[in-house]
């Protein structure tokens, strides 16, 4: 009869690369959504040589007993994308009440994928993993004073740094089991002080069928945007929502953003990919968002060209979900271009065919807007967007802003 491995016979290890197939193969039964394993694994190859994963930005961990860290019957697995983020801290101003906030680039990480076997659950394999997590991602300094003695040795600093983790500010997942589960993973065996969910919602807009929307007359002249476009876009984005922080900031709060350039934003379309019969990718549209063109511009080039930022709209596709959903992943608008972004949204998603438009994050004087029009937000019941903040602040004084699907992983 096996041993029964204890907790502190276990911990996590960046995978080896036989490992990280075997993950994806596992995982495939989970999410194929029926896509034959070979277009599966052949996706998820070709994704990670893509800009948000190439150079060790994505990596699969595994737990796996001490002794045999390179085992291909590990316990389970997750994986973490390494993402380039934004902290605007406020720093009071002599004698005043203005935030005069401080923006910093910092190293933050998306955590996917996260999956036990059958045959390993109901044994708190995933929430040991997920609990030693943190202590891969994060700075020393930003942990408990001392290891849990019962999860035996922590995982190597010197290893961690070779694979350029241990530096987190922040770790974001989204969550298909509810609120409870990840919160539960903290850094010790009892703290409940894992991911808490922050701002899951959606604003949305079901399509009748038997209602075709069309496009209303408006001097607002759009150009649809292409997948190249995307990165274009999104490379000025960036700097603009840097812009937006040092705007918008609020006295007393500190606020927290990726950012869509690098690749990032791109991921959600390109993960469509289905594949023709020699195993070329193809995406399922060609059209991926919209943006209002000022005056004197005849192409997005040409409006990249100006030195204001655009409105626009950008988006993917859940085609293989009930309803079938067009989600924006990034939206940049003020009350005078929400409607006019909202309309063309209406007639993009006429034409593939969806049957629900969704945000998942809008601003709060836009979200009231887009009610004002019909539109309503609830609660999301998948996908919870959660956080695990690797510093000093409080979370009552953290704001997730553009908590968008741009980022999502």
């Amino acid at each position: 009869m096996a041993t029964e491995l204890t907790l502190a016979d276990l911990s996590i290890f960046p995978a080896t690369p036989e490992q990280t197939r075997e993950s994806r193969s596992r995982h495939s039964v989970q999410w194929s959504r029926g896509r034959p394993l070979q277009e599966y694994l052949r996706r998820d190859e070709l994704l990670e040589a893509h800009e948000h994963a190439a150079n060790g930005n994505l990596i699969t961990w595994v737990l796996a007993p001490r002794n045999d860290p390179t085992t291909l019957n590990f316990l389970c697995s997750c994986e973490t994308y390494r993402r380039t983020a934004l902290v605007a801290r406020p720093k009071p101003s002599a004698g005043s009440n203005v935030a005069d906030p401080r923006i910093e680039a910092v190293t933050a990480y998306g955590v996917a994928s996260v999956y036990t076997p059958p045959k390993n659950r109901k044994k708190g394999y995933a929430q040991h993993m997920m609990r030693l997590l943190h202590w891969a991602l994060a700075p020393r300094s930003t942990l408990p004073p001392a290891f849990p003695s019962e999860w035996g040795a922590p995982p190597d600093i010197d290893m961690l740094r070779s694979v350029g983790v241990a530096n987190a500010q922040f770790s974001v997942l989204y969550s298909d089991v509810g609120r409870d589960f990840y919160h539960a993973c903290g850094t010790d065996p009892t703290s409940r002080n894992g991911w808490v969910v922050s701002g899951a919602t959606e604003t949305f807009w079901k399509l009748d069928a038997s209602d075709p929307i069309a496009a209303k007359k408006t001097d607002v002249r759009f150009a649809r945007l292409s997948e190249s476009d995307l990165a274009a876009l999104y490379e000025h984005d960036a700097r603009w929502i840097k812009e937006d922080l040092v705007r918008q900031a609020r006295p007393g709060r500190t606020q927290f953003t990726f950012l869509p350039d690098k690749g990032v934003g791109m991921f959600v379309v390109q993960r469509l990919m289905d594949f023709t019969p020699d195993l070329q990718p193809v995406l399922p549209s060609k059209q991926w968002g919209a943006v209002i063109l000022p005056d004197g511009a005849q192409s997005l080039t040409d409006a990249l060209a100006q030195p204001s930022p655009l409105s626009f709209v950008t988006w993917t596709l859940d085609l293989k979900t009930s309803p079938r959903t067009l989600v924006v992943s990034r939206l940049r608008a003020d009350e005078s271009t929400l409607p006019a972004l909202l309309d063309e949204l209406l007639v993009a998603a006429r034409e593939e065919q969806v049957e629900k438009v969704e945000f998942w994050y809008m601003r709060p004087e836009l979200r009231a807007l887009a009610e004002s029009k019909g539109w309503k937000t609830e609660e999301r019941v998948e996908h919870l967007s959660a956080v695990k903040w690797y510093g000093a602040e409080k979370e009552d004084d953290l704001e997730w802003v553009y908590n968008e699907r741009f980022c999502w992983c």
